[in-house]
Parts: C-alpha cells; sequence; structure tokens
C-alpha cells in the first residue's frame, strides 16, 4: 500500500497542475474555490488501513507502565497508598469507520486533506499491584471505551514535493467503563482504585496514545517523503 501510494503522488506530480486534484480523486464533483467532499472514497477505502494499523504496533498497542500515589481513609485514619499498573495494552483501533464529512481543499499548488476516523469498542487492559497498611493486592484492571475520534489533518505541498502533518489529535472521547479482575479488592478501596484508574486514563493513558498514533503516521509521512523525492528525480532524469 505505501508503495503504492508513493506512486500515485508521483504520477500527480508530474502530471499538468490543473489535473493533479483530477487525478487524486477523479470523480469528484470540485465546487468554488477547489473543495471537494470525499465521504464516498473514504468509505471506500478506509478498510485499507487495518494492516497498516497492525503491522505499525498500533492494535494491540503497548501501554506505558505507571505508578500513582492516593489516599485512602478505611475508618478515620487517612493511609498513604500507591497503585502501580504495569503490561498494559490497548486493542480496538482497527474498529474504525469514518466519522463526520471529509473534505479536501486545493489553493497555490497545495492540497489539504483532513480526515476524521472513529474508532469504537476499545478495550484497555493492566496488571495493578496496589500498596497501603502492609497490603499488596494484584489483579487486572479493564476499561472500555465505547468510541474515539481522531482528526489528521495533512498538507501536499506540491510546491516543494513534500507532505506535511498539520495535526492530529485525539476528539470526542466516549464513556469509559472500568471493572477489576482477578483478586478482590477490600471494599474501602475498591472505588479509590478505580478512581485513581480514571484520572490516569484522562492525564496520562490517552494522551500516550495519541502521542503513538501521531509518531506512528508521523514516520510513515517521513518515508513517503523520502521515497517520493527518490522517484521523482528518477521520473526528471528520464527527460
Amino acid at each position: 500500500m505505501m508503495k503504492l501510494t508513493v506512486v500515485v503522488l508521483a504520477l500527480c506530480l508530474v502530471a499538468a497542475e490543473a489535473n493533479i486534484v483530477k487525478a487524486l480523486y477523479p470523480g469528484l464533483r470540485w465546487g468554488h474555490g477547489q473543495n471537494a467532499n470525499i465521504n464516498e472514497y473514504i468509505d471506500n477505502t478506509v478498510q485499507m488501513l487495518v494492516p497498516f494499523i497492525q503491522n505499525n504496533g498500533l492494535d494491540p498497542m503497548k501501554l506505558p507502565d505507571i505508578s500513582e500515589g492516593f489516599e485512602v481513609k478505611p475508618l478515620w485514619v487517612t493511609y498513604s497508598a500507591l497503585l502501580k499498573l504495569h503490561d498494559g495494552t490497548m486493542t480496538g483501533l482497527v474498529n474504525l469507520s469514518r466519522s463526520g464529512d471529509q473534505q479536501v481543499n486545493y489553493f497555490a499548488k497545495m492540497l489539504r486533506v483532513k480526515i476524521q476516523l472513529r474508532f469504537e469498542d476499545l478495550e484497555f487492559k493492566y496488571k495493578y499491584l496496589v500498596k497501603v497498611m502492609n497490603i499488596g493486592p494484584t489483579g487486572g484492571i479493564v476499561g472500555s471505551l465505547n468510541r474515539l475520534d481522531v482528526v489528521a489533518d495533512v498538507l501536499i505541498d506540491f510546491n516543494n514535493d513534500e507532505i506535511q502533518l498539520q495535526q492530529l489529535s485525539l476528539t470526542n472521547i466516549g464513556r469509559l467503563r472500568v471493572k477489576l479482575t482477578g483478586n478482590a479488592l477490600v471494599d474501602w478501596l475498591v472505588n479509590p482504585v478505580v478512581s485513581v484508574f480514571l484520572r490516569i486514563f484522562d492525564s496520562t493513558i490517552i494522551k500516550e496514545v495519541e502521542m503513538t498514533i501521531r509518531s506512528v503516521v508521523q514516520s510513515a509521512i517521513d518515508n513517503i517523503n523520502t521515497n517520493l523525492k527518490d522517484t521523482i528525480a528518477r521520473l526528471e532524469s528520464y527527460n
């Protein structure tokens, strides 16, 4: 798929400027200002991303080990506690589809593509260790997220034959449900542990997921740019 993308882009780059946008998205009706809706195109090709997601460690995705302190008050005394999370993984990014309208804009030899994808039924798994009052129970935590949207804004600059990642961010994060597995915690530990995990999810885990996805996408774009420049140089050498 990567090689095919490079070839398609290279052919577009050496085509006449008036035909570049039509070559990338044939059959579309372009409105005033060179804009187009590419919903149908995305619907027909989005599943091509599944092998890319799997082959680049995004599903399953390894999650970082995390330690977070908190306090518990089983009776009248407040105790310091520690929650350690390890061996974490996330799955579900292969469950993707288009989210909202997808648009492309062409101006000044630049094609801007804004893609919005939705991932559904994601699962976050961790093993945990709780340390408090000489108690060290262990078990598992499973978080189920019903949806997660990703927005990717990509600029194809025909002035310097380069693709640039303008933005990649996670939006519309759905509701997370949490359950504990393995050894049962004492009642006065259950709610504090779940609350700490929810806090860690919002402050650390979801940001790590975003950074990992952005890093993989940026690496793929860098690879395309290198291959694209080499391809164009070879094509130009024939003239």
